[in-house]
C-alpha cells in the first residue's frame, strides 16, 4: 500500500520506518524542515534502539523517502496516518492545533477513490469524527475520506520492538470497509487487531496510560506504608506480581511517572470526566501522589545528610526512563526543582548517557551536567539515582568510596545490590525499604521520612 505519515517525531517516524520495513511505499512528511533534512541525512534526532537502522534500511530499498510538508506523494496515499504532536495544558486541555494543521495539508486523492485517514495521535473522544467532519466540508464528496482512530501505545526507548511486536492493535472505525482495509495494513504483525467504534479507541489510550498511572502511584504510596512500618517493599512487590490478578509490571517504586505521555493522558482524562459529569478520583489521586514524590526524596536525603545547603550532590540519571533521553516531565526535574527551593545552596551535578551538553537548556540554571558518572559523584557528599540506566548500576563500592566525600546513596529506583553496598562500607537507601547501615556509619532514620 502506499502510505503517508504525518509527522516525525519517535511515533510518526518509527510508524513510517515500520511499514515500510514490511514492504508498503511509505512517504513521511513534517512541517519541521530542519529536522526532516537531518532525518534524510541519517542523523536521527532521537535516542531511540534500533530506529537508526531501521530508517536506513527503508531508504536504501527505495520505500521509504522525506520531505516538509505535503507534497504528491500524500495525494497519492491510501493511508495517511496524522502522527502529530498534541500538547496538554497543565490542566489537562488537549491542544489540537497541530492536527487540524496535519489535516488541511490533505487534499482529494490523485486517483479520484477513497482514502482512510488513521488519526496516531493522542486525542479527547470526538476528535475523529470532528475531523471526518472537516474533511467532508472541504474535500470534493466524490473523493471522500475515511476517519478511522488507531491510538500509539509505542513507549518510548522500545518503540521499534512495540511497533513490530505490539501486544495489541486497536482500530476504530464507522465502517466495516474502513476496518478491512486496516486489517490488510495489520495482517504482518503478528498480534491482535481490536475493532471497536472510534470514541472507544481513543479512550481507551487515555484510560490505559491513566491505570498505569495509578497503579505506579499505589506502589509508590505502599513503599511508604513499608518504610513507616518496617516492612520490605521489594519482597511485597514481589509477591503482588505473583498474583496473576495483578501482574508484575508497574510495581516498582521510585520516583513516579514522568516522560510525554503518562502525565499528560492521566490528566487529560480526569479533564474529559469532569466536562462529562463522571469525575475519575482515582486517577486524580494518583496525580497528587505523583506530586509529592520529590519532597519525600527530600526528606530523606536531609535525614541522611545534614547541612544540605553547603552540600554537593548527584544526581545519577536525568531522563524519565532508562533508554530514551526524553526529559519532558521527567522525575529529575521535580527533583531538581524541590531541591533547589528548599536548599537555596545545594550543589547538583548530574549525570546521564543519552543527555548531552545540548540539553542542558532544560536543566534550571546552577545544575552542573557531567560528562561520566565519575565527575558528578567525585567530591560528593551523597548521591540520588535517579534513572535505573546500566551503566549506572555497574558502579561498584570501591568507586562510590573513592570518588565521593562521603559514599551515600539514595537508590530512588531500587536497582542497585543494598546490601552488597552496605556490606562494602556504602550507605545505600533504597525505596520501601531499611537496610542496615555498615558499621561505623549511623542508621538511617527512615521511619521519620
Amino acid at each position: 500500500m502506499k502510505i503517508a505519515v504525518v509527522g516525525a517525531g519517535i511515533v510518526g517516524l518509527t510508524t513510517a520506518a515500520g511499514f515500510a520495513d514490511l514492504g508498503h511505499q511509505v512517504y513521511c512528511c513534517d512541517t519541521d524542515g530542519d529536522k526532516i533534512e537531518r532525518i534524510s541525512d541519517g542523523r536521527i534526532p532521537y535516542w531511540e534502539p534500533g530506529l537508526v537502522e531501521l530508517v536506513k534500511r527503508g531508504q536504501e530499498a527505495g520505500r521509504l523517502a522525506f520531505g516538509a510538508g505535503a507534497s504528491p506523494a500524500v495525494g497519492e496515499a491510501e493511508v495517511v496516518f496524522l502522527a502529530v504532536g498534541t500538547p496538554a495544558t497543565d490542566d489537562g486541555e488537549i491542544l489540537l492545533a497541530q492536527l487540524w494543521e496535519a489535516a488541511d495539508l490533505i487534499g482529494p486523492r490523485t486517483d479520484g477513490a477513497r482514502r482512510l485517514i488513521a488519526v496516531h495521535s493522542t486525542v479527547p473522544v470526538g476528535t475523529a469524527e470532528r475531523l471526518e467532519a472537516r474533511l467532508r466540508a472541504r474535500l470534493p464528496s466524490e473523493s471522500g475520506a475515511d476517519v478511522v482512530s488507531v491510538p500509539d501505545f509505542l513507549r518510548e526507548g522500545h518503540a521499534v520492538r512495540d511497533f513490530f511486536e505490539p501486544p495489541r492493535v486497536v482500530v476504530g472505525s464507522a465502517t466495516h470497509e474502513a476496518a478491512e482495509s486496516m486489517d490488510r495494513l495489520y495482517r504482518r504483525l503478528s498480534t491482535t487487531v481490536v475493532h471497536t467504534d472510534r470514541r472507544s479507541a481513543e479512550l481507551a489510550k487515555l484510560a490505559s496510560n491513566a491505570a498505569l498511572a495509578i497503579k505506579i502511584s499505589f506502589a509508590n504510596e505502599m513503599a511508604a506504608l513499608s518504610e513507616q512500618t518496617g516492612a520490605d517493599y521489594p519482597d511485597i512487590a514481589r509477591i503482588m506480581g505473583l498474583d496473576p490478578r495483578i501482574g508484575p509490571h508497574f510495581l516498582g517504586a521510585g520516583l513516579g511517572f514522568g516522560g510525554a505521555c503518562l502525565p499528560k493522558d492521566a490528566r487529560a482524562l480526569v479533564r474529559l470526566a469532569s466536562e462529562a459529569g463522571a469525575p475519575q478520583t482515582v486517577a486524580t489521586a494518583a496525580i497528587r501522589a505523583n506530586a509529592v514524590l520529590p519532597q519525600r526524596m527530600a526528606r530523606k536525603l536531609e535525614a541522611a545528610l545534614s547541612g544540605l545547603s553547603r552540600r554537593r550532590v548527584a544526581l545519577l540519571g536525568l531522563a524519565f526512563k532508562p533508554g530514551t533521553s526524553e526529559l519532558r516531565e521527567a522525575p529529575s526535574l521535580r527533583l531538581i526543582a524541590e531541591l533547589k527551593k528548599r536548599y537555596p545552596g545545594i550543589a547538583l551535578a548530574a549525570y546521564d548517557p543519552a543527555v548531552d551538553v545540548g540539553m542542558k537548556r532544560q536543566l534550571p540554571a546552577g545544575v552542573g551536567l557531567y560528562g561520566s558518572a565519575e565527575e558528578a559523584l567525585r567530591g560528593a557528599d551523597a548521591a540520588i539515582v535517579v534513572t535505573e540506566w546500566p551503566e549506572i548500576r555497574k558502579i561498584s563500592a570501591e568507586d562510590y568510596k573513592s570518588w565521593m566525600s562521603r559514599p551515600i546513596i539514595l537508590d530512588g529506583r531500587n536497582c542497585l545490590d543494598a546490601h552488597a553496598l552496605n556490606a562494602q562500607g556504602v550507605v545505600c537507601i533504597g525505596v520501601g525499604r531499611l537496610p542496615a547501615a555498615p558499621q561505623g556509619i549511623p542508621a538511617y532514620q527512615g521511619r521519620h521520612a
